[in-house]
């Protein structure tokens, strides 16, 4: 074997293990993307939400008044999501145990209907 097979051989390789790692991210970002979209297409169930729906790169915002919903996905495909108490002295962070998209979707619905605004 000479020195430019063993060199693109090894430069494949590393190429390949650098695609694999991106993987989980890119298939988590694109299922959290999906699940945005899904929202903005429905306008009558979005308008329902009363909330303001965005998606800020790898984190997915809902924002109905009193709390701010964020749904992210970090770079090893895994979600994260947290949920903002709005208090204007001093505003309060909750963790919400997610994994799966479903765990998502669950936990965005009790939360926009535990904290509907009145009317």
């Amino acid at each position: 074997m000479s020195l430019k097979d063993a060199f693109t051989e090894e430069l494949s390789r590393k190429q390949e293990c650098e695609e694999a790692a991106r993987r989980p991210y890119e298939e988590a970002h694109a299922r959290l993307k999906a699940l945005f979209h899904e929202i903005m297409a429905d306008r009558e169930f979005r308008n329902s939400l009363r909330a303001e729906v965005q998606l800020n790169g790898d984190e997915l915002q809902i924002d109905p008044g009193p709390i701010l919903i964020r749904a992210t996905v970090d770079r090893q495909g895994d979600y994260a999501m947290t949920y903002e108490i709005k208090h204007h002295e001093e505003p309060e962070i909750r963790t919400v145990e997610v994994t799966t998209i479903p765990d998502i979707e669950k936990a965005i619905a009790r939360l926009l209907v535990e904290y509907r605004p009145a009317g």
